[in-house]
């Protein structure tokens, strides 16, 4: 039986299974305006904040310490913060702070009292370490210099929050998970936003933590958040969007799996987003706003890649007809094997291209495709059976996909795919027509490892093209099983459907009996994307995977292509509907992937009813 312990108002548990601190992998700002994932690079890592105030001279005396405590962390591999969370300090004061003191580690900016809502801090300095997996190791005192506020210790001689970070960053549990901070009474937060709120200290932070990655100009957003100008414009439909969860698009279900990158806002962030439009927008002063985050070098979030790779020539894509399904070929110019571990895609024009899917072809057939074509690139029968079904022993494998949401990410440290020298990367691209021609010329990146690879990940899909959605269903379930031969890691998850498809739920069931939840997504196909787990998920041997679909062909469904509905099966077209499953895998053998890779397409021949039921638990 577990021992819950009751601190502030932060819930701990001593044993197993402690409540999630909602932390790692949050999103905030620096007082540079700089955007911040939590213990978040190649890999996800630990995290150590302090709480501090730019009035509290306790505080400011402990920052020569924190400087040296943060070093430590740094050499640790654990990431380290200072936090600002004060409704009456903006971007200005948090600067002036930071250099007046010489702080030489980052300082967070919590203008929406959202950091300070998931932690309750008590006092400041207040200390705070939190595990790679989410879990809240230590919360309590830097140290005990201080016996009492104004009562310094000549000598110090407990160290609980360099320990605590050194004990987690090797394993294992701090000696003491809770001592009692001592400084100045955090005043806190009121549980309503702050009377003044306004742009430039309140809703700027959130937007561009949050917004402005898409929404700027050249995104896919329709519009741009950057400034105070285009946002006021649209406060009101960013305070309806939000309060709906239209936005941030997030389609994941809470509890069914921890993913990195998860666009979700917490409840004092929307509540300013409300207030301010309520408020009718209000700037604020200027000086307090952080400056907008800056765009990616080349318009590549990751960076300049190593290989990019540009359609070789612009494709005219026609005003009407049916969508096109078209595959340019790049040749892959590489003069040895290299470990690719991230991929990226940039539409030539996002409003034609629905996704693609990157192969490489070492067998010289899609360049004697190719030939065969004059226009740009060439189409595998008619656009109706596919790359894959074309290709037969050709030795193509998938290297990366794009559709709309996804972000671009790399994989874990250590992880890569292997890419050997001397083939082509064929791209295929899915055209879906609006009604105006128009030239595209994609592009995608990849980015090679530096360091030697230690796990190369492999690609598996599991689904079903048995589908038989008659008009006017609303409650079509498509079940769809694997059963694993060999155990893996499972990196990331991503289920694909088209117009129609309403949820999808994913699950485990583990040789003891045990059921895991992988995912649960209410689908949305205007927003595709992969979900990555935050710590890969071992699946052992002898597991069964189950992943059910639904779709809703009824006329209430707004998504419906068909007015009135017609039945709809499975097929290429965006009309047509798809069942399918991806995951990035590692095996813990490498000669097993054969076999899981059978397992995998062994769901595609199973037999199925023309409709399934829900899951068991519905």
């Amino acid at each position: 039986m577990k021992t819950l312990l009751l601190i502030g108002s932060v819930l701990l548990a001593e044993a197993a299974d402690p409540i999630p601190a909602r932390i790692v992998d949050a999103v905030s700002v620096d007082v540079d305006g700089n955007v911040v994932r939590l213990g978040r690079d190649e890999r996800m890592r630990a995290v150590a904040l302090v709480f501090v105030d730019v009035g509290c001279p306790i505080a400011k005396r402990y920052a020569p310490r924190l400087n040296e405590i943060a070093a430590l962390a740094t050499e640790r591999g654990v990431s380290f913060y200072g936090v600002l969370s004060d409704p009456d300090v903006g971007f200005a004061r948090g600067r002036q702070y930071r250099d007046e003191f010489a702080l030489k580690f980052p300082l967070l900016l919590d203008t929406s009292g959202e950091l300070a809502s998931r932690l309750q801090p008590t006092h400041v300095p207040e200390a705070f370490v939190v595990t790679s997996s989410d879990a809240l190791a230590y919360r309590g005192r830097i140290d005990d210099w201080f016996a009492a506020p104004g009562k310094p210790r000549a000598t110090v001689t407990s160290h609980d929050f360099a320990d605590a970070i050194t004990a987690v960053a090797t394993g294992n549990e701090p000696k003491n998970a809770r001592t009692e901070p001592v400084g100045c009474e955090f005043e806190g937060w009121d549980d309503t936003p702050p009377d003044d709120v306004n742009w430039a200290r309140h809703v700027a932070p959130i937007l561009n933590a949050h917004c402005v990655e898409c929404h700027r100009e050249g995104e896919i957003g329709p519009f741009a958040l950057d400034t105070y100008k285009r946002a006021r414009r649209r406060a009101k439909m960013i305070a309806r969007v939000v309060e709906d969860g239209q936005m941030p698009p997030w389609h994941a279900r809470e509890g069914h799996g921890a993913f990195r990158d998860a666009r979700v806002l917490g409840a004092r962030e929307k509540a300013i987003l409300r207030a301010w439009a309520k408020a009718k927008a209000p700037q604020g002063d200027a000086d307090d706003a952080p400056p907008p985050p800056p765009a990616p070098a080349g318009g590549w979030a990751l960076g300049k890649p190593d290989l990019e790779l540009v359609m070789p020539e612009p494709f005219d894509v026609p005003a009407s007809g049916e969508d096109i399904y078209r595959y340019f070929v790049v040749p892959l110019e590489l003069a040895e094997s290299v470990g690719v571990v991230a991929f990226d895609f940039q539409p030539g024009d996002p409003a034609v291209v629905h996704h693609c899917i990157a192969y490489v072809d070492y067998s010289g057939w899609a360049r004697k495709m190719d030939a065969k074509d004059p226009a740009p690139g060439f189409t595998v029968f008619g656009n109706t059976e596919g790359l894959l079904s074309g290709v037969g022993d050709n030795n193509v494998g998938g290297i990366g996909g794009w559709a709309p949401g996804a972000r671009p990410y790399r994989l874990p440290d250590g992880h890569g795919m292997r890419l050997e020298a001397g083939g082509d990367v064929i791209l295929e691209v899915h055209y879906h027509l609006t009604g105006k021609a128009t030239k595209d010329q994609s592009r995608a990146a990849l980015y090679f490892a530096k360091k030697p690879i230690e796990h190369w990940v492999e690609g598996i899909v599991i689904g079903t093209n048995r589908l038989d959605i008659d008009a006017g269903d609303e409650g079509y379930w498509r079940h769809v099983q694997m059963k694993v031969p060999a155990a893996f890691d499972l990196l990331d998850i991503g289920p694909h459907m088209h117009f129609i498809g309403e949820e999808v739920e994913v699950m485990a069931t583990l040789p003891d009996g045990t059921q895991k939840p992988l995912l649960a997504v209410d689908w949305d196909f205007r927003w595709q994307g992969v979900y990555v787990y935050r710590e890969p998920v071992h699946i052992p041997k002898g597991t069964t995977i189950d992943a059910w679909f639904r779709f809703d062909n009824s006329a209430d469904n707004p998504d419906n292509p068909n007015s009135p509905p017609k039945t709809i099966q499975w097929g290429w077209q965006t009309t047509d509907e798809m069942c399918e499953l991806y995951l990035t895998i590692v095996p813990k053998r490498a000669r097993d992937f054969a076999r899981i890779e059978m397992a995998s397409l062994a769901s595609w021949m199973r037999s199925a009813r023309p409709k399934t039921a829900a899951p068991p638990w519905r």
